[in-house]
């Protein structure tokens, strides 16, 4: 089951972030700076550092010439007063990024650059197979988004979708609004404070649409379909993503992707992972990946996308 279109230099090392509590965050921006910086991204670093108290940093800055499209749109915004940003690796065709990320805990920010800027990205499988799966008129869930990396992915596919976060703070909710302000898709996403799909609308927009589920981890499977029941009868949900674990899991995360896909199952989800075959990326059945984290749990008629 080919995904030929998927083309972007990520790996598939999962990646994971934990979100620090509020009164953990760090405000130093310096390490930002030499993330940035690390990360190739030099006259962003530049802006965000000046005036910077670390001289090394501006020393090396000062003797790095080579300059890029992603590199001067993301100094640019930061001189504009945004404030640190991490830009996605993913760029649009004038090589500046899709979207950017605004920090509001500085320690998170400076190893989600290194990740995003790395080999492997942040929430590298779901956004490949964002890519290729969206189409006009679908929408995006994202019961999980994190710092949004995911969320904006999906709204600058290029496709006229919807995106709808489940936040579970007002300082996450705030945060993603205005990452997605700055990435010029305030339009397409709409971030709630909620914990249950009890209160949203699946039913299509358009003929053939449908909506992508991102549940986050195996354990919230279960309980999050319970308010989605009556549009996985209507098939109104075509796929769902779920972080299933990795390799070294305990017998307790063994037990909980049991039952996320049991729970599929019933609705007859097929499951799949994503594969790095001879012609690009393709969906394989899951349990032939046992080195991915990420499934994606697929309605039936929504598999024509893939096979038409």
């Amino acid at each position: 089951m080919s995904m030929p279109n998927v083309v972007h230099p990520w790996s598939f090392t999962p990646s994971t972030l934990t979100e620090a509590p509020p009164e953990s965050a760090s405000t130093d921006v310096a390490p930002i700076a030499a993330a940035l910086f690390a990360a190739g991204l030099v006259n962003s670093a530049i802006a965000l550092a000046t005036p910077s108290t670390n001289p090394e940093l501006q020393l090396l800055a000062s003797e790095w010439q080579q300059t890029v499209a992603l590199d001067d749109a993301v100094a640019a915004l930061i001189a504009r007063g945004s404030g640190p940003l991490i830009p996605s690796v993913s760029a649009r065709p004038d090589g500046s990024p899709r979207f950017v990320i605004q920090v509001t805990d500085a320690s998170l920010a400076t190893r989600a650059i290194a990740q995003e800027h790395a080999d492997d990205g942040v929430s590298a499988e779901l956004r490949l197979f964002l890519d290729d799966a969206l189409r006009d008129g679908d929408r995006f869930v994202d019961a999980a988004p994190a710092d949004g990396f995911a969320a904006l992915s999906a709204a600058t596919c290029g496709r006229a979708v919807s995106v709808i976060a489940l936040c579970d703070s007002a300082r996450q909710r705030v945060s993603l609004e205005t990452s997605a302000d700055w990435s010029e898709v305030a339009d397409a996403i709409t971030a709630v404070e909620a914990d249950t799909l009890h209160d949203l609308s699946f039913a299509p927009s358009t003929a053939g649409a449908t909506t992508l589920l991102h549940a986050g981890g195996a354990a919230a499977v279960a309980s999050l379909l319970t308010g989605a029941r009556a549009a996985l009868e209507r098939r109104d949900i075509g796929a769902v993503a779920w972080r299933c674990g990795r390799a070294d899991e305990t017998s307790r995360d063994a037990e909980s992707l049991q039952i996320a896909a049991a729970v599929l199952g019933v609705f007859g989800f097929q499951h799949f992972a994503l594969s790095q075959g001879d012609r690009g990326m393709e969906l394989v059945p899951a349990d032939a990946m046992a080195s991915n984290e990420m499934i994606f749990s697929l309605e039936p008629s929504f598999l024509m996308r893939f096979t038409a």
